[in-house]
């Protein structure tokens, strides 16, 4: 089993409380599969599929932390501070390093923290209920090593688990649907509630700065309203330091063009570049306005786990919906589900 399609969440704006929901911790970090064969040989793969093990050397230890050889488990690649707390800004300083120093590893070191299992001694798993598959991750672990660690889950109280979110700083929770199968698309028997407004966009060029300010101004944005129009939502211009200013300038003039490549070029206060819609940032932000622009953004970071054309308006599904299908009728894995939202 080779870079499997991840099993992907729709995001809903309110937490909820059901019996037959679990409930997790929303890490911030990029998503990766990991593959160990009967020989102990190992595979990190990004969802893009691209291949983390150069990047994170220090994760190889995890060819020896699982039982039941051939495995296949679905996890998040994270940083975390002195509290627990997973931040995928911080986790920038190692995402481009092909072959990090040690120097690079002791000042950002990673975890992986798990949350499924796809495969199990050579057998795809992906077809049994939530609850099954996780007791058999559990099972499986045999080495707690320090790098290594299984994400744990609530059952029912959706609420308090985002409570607890917001106090301590995290940016979400997943609600995973007890009994549903692990289907390599988005789904809606995965759910994401965030504390915070943010996602990904689309760099479509960045402006001049102004004063004593190197690199650039603002970041332009867009996404992509169907397969082919890249809308302008906004500019942001906050949220980096003097060092990343430098390093992502030098990468945005690599890709620089003549031409928007947005459908409609927005007016800037400043002289605009364009760039091959290439790269995708994370943003956090307060809210999008009637216009369809997102208000007081901060970058976050470049995501280059993402595919810049799978890059959307998130809009948030209604969680009722999700309460109320839970309670008035039995789950079925093949039951028709509607259409999910996309990011």
């Amino acid at each position: 089993m080779e870079s499997p399609k991840v099993m992907l969440a729709t995001l809903v704006d309110e937490p909820f409380d059901h019996p037959e929901w679990i409930f997790e911790t929303k890490w911030d970090g990029v998503r990766a599969t990991c593959h160990i064969d009967s020989r102990a040989g190992m595979t990190l793969v990004s969802r893009t599929g691209q291949d983390l093990t150069g990047t994170f050397p220090e994760l190889g230890v995890l060819r020896r932390a699982f039982s039941g050889l051939p495995i296949t488990v679905d996890g998040e690649v994270v940083t975390l501070d002195q509290h627990g707390r997973s931040s995928f800004q911080r986790l920038q300083a190692r995402i481009n390093r092909l072959r990090p120093t040690p120097r690079e590893i002791e000042a950002v070191p990673v975890h992986y923290v798990v949350f499924d299992v796809m495969e199990h001694r050579g057998k795809d798993v992906r077809g049994l209920p939530l609850e099954q598959r996780r007791e058999i991750l559990k099972a499986a672990i045999v080495a707690h090593d320090s790098v290594l660690a299984f994400s744990k889950d609530v059952r029912g109280e959706g609420c308090a688990a985002f409570a607890a979110a917001e106090r301590t700083g995290l940016e979400g929770i997943m609600a995973k649907r007890l009994g549903s199968r692990y289907v390599g698309k988005r789904s809606r028997d995965w759910l994401k509630i965030k504390v915070h407004q943010r996602q990904e966009f689309v760099i479509g060029g960045w402006t001049e700065p102004r004063g004593s300010r190197q690199g650039f101004g603002a970041l332009l944005l867009g996404v992509y309203d169907d397969g082919a129009r890249l809308r302008y939502v906004g500019s942001v211009g906050t949220g980096f330091d003097e060092t990343f200013l430098r390093s992502l300038s030098q990468r945005l003039k690599a890709i620089e063009t003549t031409s928007a490549p947005f459908d409609k070029a927005p007016s800037t206060a400043t002289a605009a570049h364009w760039v091959k819609p290439q790269l995708v940032a994370e943003v956090r932000f307060a809210e999008w306005t009637h216009g369809g622009s997102i208000r007081q953004p901060a970058f976050v970071g470049i995501r280059s786990d993402k595919q810049p054309r799978d890059v959307r308006h998130e809009v948030p599904s209604d969680p009722t919906r999700h309460r109320r299908a839970a309670s008035t009728r039995r789950y079925r894995p093949d039951a028709p589900r509607g259409r999910s939202h996309t990011e």
